[in-house]
Order: C-alpha cells, then sequence, then structure tokens
C-alpha cells in the first residue's frame, strides 16, 4: 500500500469526517418510523379517503389513538387525518383527551394539531418543578414547531397552587411558560394564587 504525504492523509481525514458529520445530521433529521394499528379500515375509491375504527398511531414520542379516523389516502407526507371518539393525543409529556382532533403531517411528521370538546383537557409534566400542569378549553391547538399549546374559549390552566382562566391561553411546552392573549378578546384573565401552608401559618400567627 502507497504511503499518502501527511497533508494528503489530512486532507482525506477531513472529507471523511465531514461525510460522517452530513450522514449524522441527515439521519438524526429524517422522520422516525410511523406505526399505525387499527381493528378495521375501509378505503373508497370514489373520495380516494381510508376510514378506520379503533385506530392507534405512533411515531417516536408522538400517540394517538381514536374510535375512528379519516383521511384522504394513507399518507402522512402531506395530509391532514380527522380524529373522533375518545381522542387520546400525547406528545413529549404532554397528554390530551378530545372529542375530535384534525392532526396535519407535512413531510412524515407532525407539524399541527386542533383537538376540540366540551372540554378539551391538557396535562403535561412540569419537568421544572414537581407536579403536573393541567388546563382545558374548548378547543386546544397544538404548533408542535413552537411546541407551544394553545387554549381557546373558556380556558383555564392550574400549574401547583397557581389557576389562571380567561378566553385562550398559551403554554410553552419547552419553556414551561404560561402567556395570556385575552385581552385580545376583550375578556380579563383571571389568576387565582392559593396560600401555601406555611404562609397561611405565618398570617394566622403574625394576626392580633
Amino acid at each position: 500500500m502507497a504511503n499518502l504525504p501527511l497533508k494528503h492523509v489530512w486532507l482525506v481525514a477531513v472529507i471523511v469526517s465531514a461525510g460522517l458529520h452530513a450522514l449524522a445530521h441527515a439521519q438524526a433529521d429524517a422522520p422516525l418510523p410511523i406505526s399505525l394499528d387499527a381493528e378495521s379500515s375501509t378505503f373508497d375509491r370514489l373520495s380516494n379517503t381510508v376510514a378506520f375504527r379503533r385506530l392507534s398511531i405512533s411515531q417516536g414520542n408522538l400517540h394517538i389513538r381514536a374510535d375512528e379516523a379519516v383521511a384522504t389516502g394513507l399518507d402522512f407526507e402531506q395530509g391532514t387525518w380527522v380524529f373522533t371518539g375518545n381522542v387520546v393525543f400525547a406528545v413529549d409529556a404532554a397528554h390530551i383527551e378530545a372529542d375530535r382532533a384534525e392532526i396535519v403531517f407535512v413531510a412524515n411528521q407532525l407539524q399541527s394539531a386542533e383537538l376540540t370538546g366540551t372540554p378539551a383537557s391538557f396535562e403535561a409534566t412540569s419537568a421544572i418543578g414537581a407536579g403536573r400542569i393541567r388546563g382545558g378549553a374548548s378547543q386546544l391547538t397544538f404548533d408542535n414547531s413552537a411546541r407551544v399549546m394553545h387554549m381557546t374559549d373558556n380556558a383555564w390552566l392550574n400549574d401547583g397552587p397557581n389557576a389562571f382562566s380567561g378566553c385562550n391561553l398559551s403554554y410553552d411546552l419547552e419553556q414551561e411558560t404560561i402567556t395570556s392573549g385575552s385581552s385580545e378578546c376583550g375578556e380579563p384573565v383571571v389568576i387565582t394564587i392559593q396560600p401555601r401552608n406555611g404562609d397561611t401559618a405565618s398570617e394566622s400567627s403574625s394576626s392580633p
């Protein structure tokens, strides 16, 4: 085997390293496999729609379950799926239960989800503090790229001892921050703070 000059060896190493880095980056960005299970399915050739009963979809940390679902073709590349009946939508630490969900997939990945119910309920595990964050509204909209849950119409959210309510609220799953947009709909946001036991005890001891 011929010996390469040192500068050539260095150049080859750089090229190989760059190629491996590009391959790793491409694999990281590639969508995960999608698993679909259903009790039964029906394909309508006239409308090019597929209907499912007792459907379950999983992709990484995304899980969707419903009594029924309808989609325009069996395609996650560019399609909208409508789920109805006992809808369960879970992504990362968020868990939502609703009556109906309209979920958009682009390039085989979740783009957005719009869920409705009476109400649609939302629950997430906090990575920052102990306990769980719970909320609900007539309509929940999840933006997957922004990782934000928007709650509209009779929205409420409980974060430990603090309770928020208004016509719309937003919860950032990454930053675990709560934002109120109630000024846009003409209704005030109401925040209720429950005193902790220690605070209550100190107030009682300081009172005459």
